[in-house]
């Protein structure tokens, strides 16, 4: 009886507000949430070196079946989007902090349950240094491991990997390229380009995009090399030329995303629109009293990108309540699908909605290149373009780093960059929130501003080379414009 008391009394753990919380019961929720095989909920003590601070922390081993069913392959964007937008159920000190993601199995005690002293022990150390990706492999490698990295083809693979992510130390076997190697969307998209010099063959996407560790990829690409056809076009074969990226935008999207774009207006298209935006326009006036600055300075003809910050769900349709009409019905917006929404894409239905409302629907896993392409033709034949650099929502309300694909898009089209400053979004319904609540919010343009003189302020200030220079010239550009009053 006294055992079971004390068994009971550690099932419970305390965060700073000095509430208890059943580490069970937020790893229920959580994994119902997201496509988690399994998962351990801890805290996490002197986070952010501010010392007797306890923050909820979780170590997450993903369900990889439930990826590869979606062909996904950035993980902890995804985790992160489906636990976002489940956390507005729970209260606030039974939300988690964050959390890490890893390909390893989870230590079990002797009946089977996850050992929670034994993950915080291993993780809690990592996770206070912002260590993410695999552990240190402790026993040695298999005969079979060693075939495998010292053949012919692992030798290549691995030089391709290191020179994509810069990484300086061995790469071994068991490295996530995304939490390790830190190969996103666009890295996979030139580690393809790399691969296909070395081996002077076309790769299929999938031995690239199905992989999540080194061991996936050189599996994949050495079943890909059986019957592979030599290299037919020259645009692969120039990988990290100047111009390189130039050189795949250029490339017209494949009949189902090119298909999606609508250039004409037809009477339907322009009729939904109209009411779409009447609507939209009459929303923000009585219940969140919009108002505008700048206006004037959207371009009414032209390629041009606006670029506002992005904290909520609001952000798009502020910007559509505040843009004068030629622009309104000239603007393509290039919209992140959500992990969950992937199966309703392919009612026809809704294709037929999203290409009459000029969306350009893209994810981090599949198709990125091909949203990319749509968007350069888009700019090429001298639209307007609204681009969230950020990526997906800030959950702080701060302007987050901006993503290497804006700063593509913009030097390689020579657009114009209208900086968005939107103000009190975040306010009325950020992305912690379940629903939204009345709140003003102000949307503030900015004067247009050029690439070419974005690309020499961001050189100044430290950055490595041409795209990360326009993104975070940009980004302080709309920071100063935020700031403004």
């Amino acid at each position: 009886m006294i055992k079971d008391l004390r068994i009971r009394l550690k099932d419970f753990i305390v965060v700073n507000l000095e509430k208890k919380i059943y580490p069970e019961e937020i790893e229920e929720f959580y994994t119902k949430a997201g496509p988690v095989k399994e998962m351990c909920v801890f805290t996490v003590s002197g986070m952010g070196g501010v010392k007797g601070s306890k923050v909820l922390w979780a170590v997450i081993q993903p369900d990889l079946e439930e990826f590869r069913k979606f062909a996904s392959v950035n993980l902890h964007l995804a985790i992160k989007e489906r636990f976002d937008n489940a956390s507005p159920s729970l209260p606030v000190h039974k939300r988690l902090k964050g959390f890490t993601v890893t390909l390893e199995e989870l230590p079990h005690d002797l009946f089977g349950k996850v050992d929670r002293y034994a993950v915080k022990e291993i993780y809690e150390p990592r996770v206070r240094a912002g260590i993410e990706g695999a552990l240190p492999v402790l026993e040695g490698l298999t005969a079979a491991d060693h075939l495998l990295i010292e053949s012919g083809t692992g030798i290549k693979i691995l030089e391709c990997l290191k020179e994509i992510s810069g990484v300086k130390r061995p790469i071994i076997l068991e490295d996530s390229l995304e939490l390790d190697l830190g190969i996103d969307s666009l890295g996979r998209i030139e580690l393809a380009s790399a691969l296909e010099l070395a081996f002077k063959v076309n790769i299929k996407d999938e031995a690239i995009s199905r992989a999540f560790i080194v061991k996936d990829l050189i599996l994949g690409i050495t079943d890909a090399l059986k019957g592979a056809k030599e290299i037919t076009s020259e645009i692969q074969a120039v990988p990290f030329e100047p111009g390189y990226w130039k050189k795949h935008l250029q490339v017209l999207p494949k009949e189902e995303h090119l298909g999606a774009l609508e250039f004409s207006t037809g009477f339907i298209a322009w009729l939904l629109r109209f009411s779409i935006t009447a609507i939209d326009c009459l929303i923000f006036k009585l219940f969140f009293r919009i108002k505008e600055e700048g206006a004037e300075n959207v371009p009414e003809e032209g390629a041009y990108i606006l670029y506002p910050n992005h904290t909520s769900d609001l952000d798009g349709p502020a910007i559509t309540a505040c843009l004068p009409r030629r622009p309104v019905f000239q603007l393509f917006y290039f919209l992140f699908i959500p992990y969950s929404f992937r199966p309703f894409i392919k009612s026809r239905l809704l294709r037929n909605i999203v290409k009459m409302e000029r969306l350009i629907p893209f994810d981090y896993s599949t198709h990125f290149l091909e949203a990319l392409r749509s968007a350069y033709l888009v700019l090429q034949r001298g639209k307007g373009l609204c681009f969230f650099p950020e990526g997906l929502r800030s959950t702080t309300g701060e302007v987050g780093k901006f993503k290497k694909g804006f700063g593509i898009l913009a030097k390689e089209t020579g657009a114009k960059l209208v900086p968005v400053a939107i103000e009190g979004a975040y306010e009325a319904w950020p992305s912690t929130a379940k629903y939204p609540k009345l709140h003003p919010i102000r949307v503030r343009f900015g004067k247009p501003l050029l690439p070419e003189d974005l690309e020499k302020e961001g050189l100044v200030m430290g950055a490595k080379d041409s795209y990360e220079a326009i993104c975070v010239a940009a980004r302080r550009a709309l920071i100063e414009l935020k700031e403004k009053r």
